[in-house]
């Protein structure tokens, strides 16, 4: 019974670790063509790219104003801030 519970537990937390990589962002050549993709859709002007507490981050403009824009891994805007 202790065996299988063990057995349990590593599986659990091997499963768990895995799913929080994949929630990982990684700036690469890919990941920054991605972004640039995804947020000129969406009307912006995009300078810079970087990774801050854990979600890109994008300078960019919009009608006129300097903004800095937050992705989630999957690509998703999750924040806008004014960048004055």
């Amino acid at each position: 019974m202790l065996k299988t519970l063990l057995i349990s537990m590593l599986l659990v937390g091997t499963l768990s670790g895995a799913a929080h990589a994949s929630d990982t962002v990684d700036l690469t050549d890919e990941s920054k063509a991605r972004i640039r993709q995804t947020l000129t859709e969406q009307g912006y002007e995009v300078g810079k790219t970087k990774i801050e507490d854990g979600l890109y981050e994008a300078y960019a403009r919009k009608d006129g104003a300097k903004l800095e824009v937050f992705l989630n891994a999957a690509f998703e805007v999750v924040r806008t801030e004014r960048d004055d």
